[in-house]
């Protein structure tokens, strides 16, 4: 089992930038120093948050050796502008840097870039092929319904040859399965239950075993470790409850099997998503997610709101009294 460290948590609207800042940069230097695999940053837009790129770039120089990761919301980003911004970090990161590739869901977000909901697998689709032809070629011409290139130069070329490893983020079965057929590892949604990954993990390795890939399924979760549970659901409680209701008002429930819907309560939210409480609480919940064929846990410690300084103790005592069980 690897671990890694999201490097975001949100932020509420008049939170100092400035102080939010330091507060990632002070947790990409402890994702290095506690001998973490990875800080993955994910993308988004109009949310008080930082554009994903140049903040994990950014918080490279902080946490030299780490693998790094780049969730994409690929419907939103050019397929050229991203091609370039994902060569350049996997150059940042010395060949140690992983994309995700996700559809996105946050109805702002489609309607400010004039998105229909539609479209979104299909440009998905095109932005796709369109990288992997940029990242290969030196010159490239490409019709597609949305995205039009007629003999242009290729990208530069990433570290990674033919480039970096290309994962797709999957709630639904049938993009679990995509994942399986077409990418080079699933990232699990932070919102599935570990119910839902034991149900859906055989769907993922039978669809990855069938296309001759080797299957690596990668786990987003929530985690938050203190000496006591009681002390760790307390300080958790009010970002989490605050967080997760504002989503599900979003509409997030539609993107989600049914028996992963977050609009529930507290506890609910909690039960098969959270690695939560003592260190021995939460070594045995990661033992569950290694039964269930997860690879790699990339976990979130801070929620919008949150003192930078609770989130440093969670990764400090996780690394300390956690991860050594797991070599």
């Amino acid at each position: 089992m690897r671990f890694g460290i999201i490097l975001d948590g949100g932020n509420l609207p008049g939170e100092s930038r400035t102080q939010a800042l330091e507060d990632r940069l002070g947790k990409a230097r402890r994702t290095r120093d506690f001998g973490y695999h990875s800080l993955w940053m994910g993308g988004g837009f109009l949310n008080n948050g930082w554009h994903a790129s140049s903040l994990l770039a950014r918080a490279a120089a902080e946490a030299q050796g780490l693998e790094l990761g780049l969730l994409a919301l690929l419907p939103l980003d050019h397929p050229v502008a991203l091609a370039e911004q994902v060569s350049t970090l996997d150059a940042i990161a010395g060949g140690r840097l992983v994309l995700a590739a996700s559809l996105g869901w946050r109805p702002h977000e489609l309607q400010a870039f004039a998105i229909d909901r539609t479209e979104r697998l299909p440009r998905f689709r095109e932005s796709l092929e369109v990288m992997k032809l940029l990242w290969t070629q030196d010159r490239v011409t490409y019709q597609g319904a949305y995205y039009h290139l007629e003999d242009v130069p290729g990208a530069s070329r990433p570290v990674q040859s033919p480039h970096p490893p290309i994962y797709i983020g999957a709630n639904m079965d049938p993009g679990v399965i995509r994942a399986g057929r077409e990418s080079d590892g699933w990232l699990v949604s932070s919102r599935a239950t570990i119910t839902t990954i034991r149900r859906q993990m055989p769907l993922y390795r039978e669809a990855a075993e069938k296309a001759n890939r080797t299957p690596k399924a990668s786990a987003w979760r929530e985690m938050y470790v203190a000496p006591t549970h009681d002390q760790a659901i307390d300080t958790i409680r009010p970002y989490v409850e605050a967080m997760y209701s504002h989503r599900a008002s979003l509409g997030h429930n539609t993107e989600l099997p049914e028996a992963d819907r977050i609009a529930s309560s507290f506890n609910q939210v909690l039960e098969g998503r959270f690695i939560v409480g003592s260190p021995a609480e939460c070594a045995e919940q990661v033992q569950a997610y290694a039964d269930a064929g997860v690879d790699e846990l990339i976990m979130r410690c801070q929620w919008p709101g949150m003192p930078g300084a609770d989130a440093f103790q969670a990764i400090e005592l996780f690394a300390q009294e956690v991860m050594p069980a797991f070599g």
